[in-house]
């Protein structure tokens, strides 16, 4: 009878509770937060996940941006790691130290242990993600000019070369060594290191992926790569030792297969590549595509990934809630909060099959929106995911795509939602481009001007018709979406974050409504370079000249479109938006802080030059209904 009450209560106990993973599962928190009581708030919100495993949350956040970066002339391609971490700009070597700013270093520093406090007294575990080969002040190779490394810069995105210190020299070992033996000791919860190589300013000597072409000092080049990388994580290695403990590190950034086969042989049993590990799965938002508009949660094809939680092999979950890569915008907290009920929710009921998913969906739905709004809920969901779903079939480089290149954020990088829309760019005086012409990604100014569809040295190709498909599969899809969540929201449970959602999502048309304006205005405008050309004309002398048509009917669509995401940011949309804090964080990644005021100077100007598509784009010839002479 015990032996039968005993096996009663085990299988209840299995009924209701959660389906707890191994005990090696971890949860990465990857975030670009720089405010310590959004922080306070972003790791209560990961701590929830600790009884299904360990729970790290990223401190490889810069306080500001790199003064290093600044490189004092157009040189846009500086701006890309600007906000990315590295050791030493929070515990420099003695070395590197009078080389760096020492209020910057401090500030560092000070957010940094701020944060290890909030984790402590949280009881989560710390990753540190940073570009452990960063380029450094020219000053301090004139200093020591025998550590100079290769140059890691981008000959098509820079116009100032820059260079990081050789990893093949002991000393330059010996002082990776001693900072990650300082940054351990200060924040003893780190338990991992991701480092990014080989790309937004860090490099490996004579690795084929540096941008330049393999290059570095001479001495080094017949170095095996799997031999210069083990001595990287080697003196990281020991530094996290005499530093209090061993770290797990992860290496991520461009490393072609030739250099891997060589590489990760070598390395030590700490260390492995992030790319084409399959133990680790990202729950992500929509930020990488929808940037800067943030606050995006494309449900279903997220389910889908977390149904690979019952996978075993499975051990890592790599919940990013942040710009990836670059380190500036980070997801509202409502946002965050949601993601995570996702998360637990699989993992209180992971699903295994497609029905699985249907019914956890729907239980989502029903928590969201009530038991009588689930369907219409999950009606809006499948449109989130029909207007993202162009991106699993399209490119990030080169931008091949019309509506957007999401992987480099192009709408910001080109400025597209605040720049004016003009048949002719080079009528502007300096005063009135000032606001925008600095932040275009190229190291051309002029062509920064003329060209809207230049994009980080490429040029955008695409369809050849305006409002394709798929530009009404994404910009169509996003807007019924936000249609029925607005509609639901009146008796909703979760009424507030449904209404956010709506919003982000029409925010997000507007933007895809930007990027298929300006690339087939660039059309019309490649179309009539010779007319541009010329001198204006005085009257309208073809009003059926198809270009001028459509001309008409873009800019006019610009316009409504600037005045009506102006509306949605006056009505609490501009949280909803990645920009800087102040002015002069504003960089080629980053709106300004004041993105209404720049819409409105868009407006102004587009408006100040509405007549210059009739004045430039019509072929200076008679028309002939014009030129009958009246009957007498």
């Amino acid at each position: 009878m015990r032996k039968r009450v005993i096996a009663l209560i085990t299988c209840l106990l299995a009924a209701v509770a959660p389906e707890l993973p191994a005990a090696s599962r971890t949860f990465l928190f990857h975030n670009a937060i720089r405010n310590l009581d959004d922080f306070r708030a972003y790791a209560g919100i990961a701590a929830r996940l600790k009884p299904y495993g360990a729970v790290q949350v990223d401190i490889g956040v810069l306080a500001e941006r790199s003064p290093v970066h600044l490189a004092g002339i157009r040189s846009p391609w500086h701006d890309y790691g600007s906000y990315m971490a590295t050791m030493w700009a929070f515990f420099p070597h003695p070395k590197l130290a009078p080389h760096l700013p020492a209020e910057w270093v401090a500030k560092n520093r000070e957010l940094l242990l701020a944060k290890v406090a909030v984790l402590r007294e949280l009881r989560l575990e710390a990753v540190f993600s940073g570009n452990e080969t960063q380029f450094l002040p020219e000053s301090f190779f004139r200093q020591y000019p025998h550590l100079r490394g290769p140059r890691v810069d981008h000959p098509m995105r820079s116009a100032k070369d820059e260079f990081a210190w050789c990893v093949d020299s002991p000393q330059t070992l010996e002082m990776i060594e001693w900072m990650m033996a300082e940054l351990k000791r200060h924040a003893p919860e780190i338990r991992a290191m991701h480092s990014w190589n080989n790309d937004s300013g860090s490099g490996l000597c004579w690795l084929t992926a540096l941008y330049p072409g393999p290059n570095g000092p001479a001495g080094c080049r017949g170095r095996d790569p799997g031999a210069r990388v083990q001595g990287l994580i080697e003196a990281m290695d020991r530094g996290a030792g005499k530093g209090g403990g061993a770290v797990q590190i992860r290496l991520a950034g461009n490393f072609p297969v030739e250099d891997r086969k060589r590489i990760e042989p070598l390395l030590p049993s700490r260390a492995r590549f992030r790319a084409g590990d399959n133990s680790i799965i990202m729950a992500k938002t929509r930020v990488a595509e929808a940037y800067p508009i943030l606050g995006l949660i494309d449900l279903l094809p997220l389910l889908k990934t977390l149904e690979k939680l019952s996978d075993p092999e499975v051990q890592t979950i790599d919940i990013d809630t942040c710009q990836p890569w670059y380190y500036r915008a980070n997801e509202p907290i409502s946002t965050v909060r949601r993601l995570v009920d996702i998360v637990e929710d699989s993992l209180k009921s992971p699903a295994r099959s497609e029905a699985d998913r249907t019914e956890q969906a729907r239980r989502l739905a029903v928590r969201w929106g009530g038991e009588k709004n689930a369907d219409r809920v999950l009606e809006a969901f499948n449109l989130v995911r029909q207007s993202f779903s162009i991106f699993a079939e399209r490119p990030f480089f080169p931008p091949r795509d019309v509506i957007l290149s999401p992987g480099h954020a192009y709408t910001v990088t080109n400025r597209l939602i605040t720049r004016p829309l003009l048949v002719k760019p080079e009528l502007l005086s300096r005063e009135e481009e000032a606001y925008f012409l600095p932040y275009i990604f190229t190291t051309d100014e002029q062509d920064a001007r003329l060209d809207y569809n230049t994009a980080h040295g490429y040029r955008r190709t695409g369809l050849n018709e305006y409002r394709s498909q798929s530009f009404k599969d994404t910009h169509d899809s996003a807007l019924a979406a936000a249609a029925i969540l607005e509609q639901v929201t009146t008796d909703a449970p979760d009424r507030s974050w449904l209404h956010q959602l709506a919003l982000s999502l029409r925010m997000w048309a507007s933007t895809v409504r930007s990027h298929d304006n300006f690339y087939f205005a660039q059309a019309i405008r490649d179309r009539h370079a010779e007319d541009l050309a010329k001198p204006p004309r005085i009257a309208l002398v073809r009003r059926d000249d198809p270009d001028l048509l459509l001309w008409n009917e873009i800019q006019r669509d610009e316009l409504d479109n600037a005045s009506e995401l102006l509306a949605m940011l006056e009505s609490g949309g501009l949280d909803l938006v990645g920009r800087a804090r102040n002015v002069r964080e504003e960089d080629v990644f980053q709106l300004g802080p004041d993105v209404p005021g720049a819409l409105r100077k868009k407006a102004d100007i587009m408006r100040n030059h509405w007549l210059d598509g009739q004045r430039y784009l019509t072929p200076a010839r008679p028309d002939p209904k014009l030129s009958m002479k009246p009957k007498e």
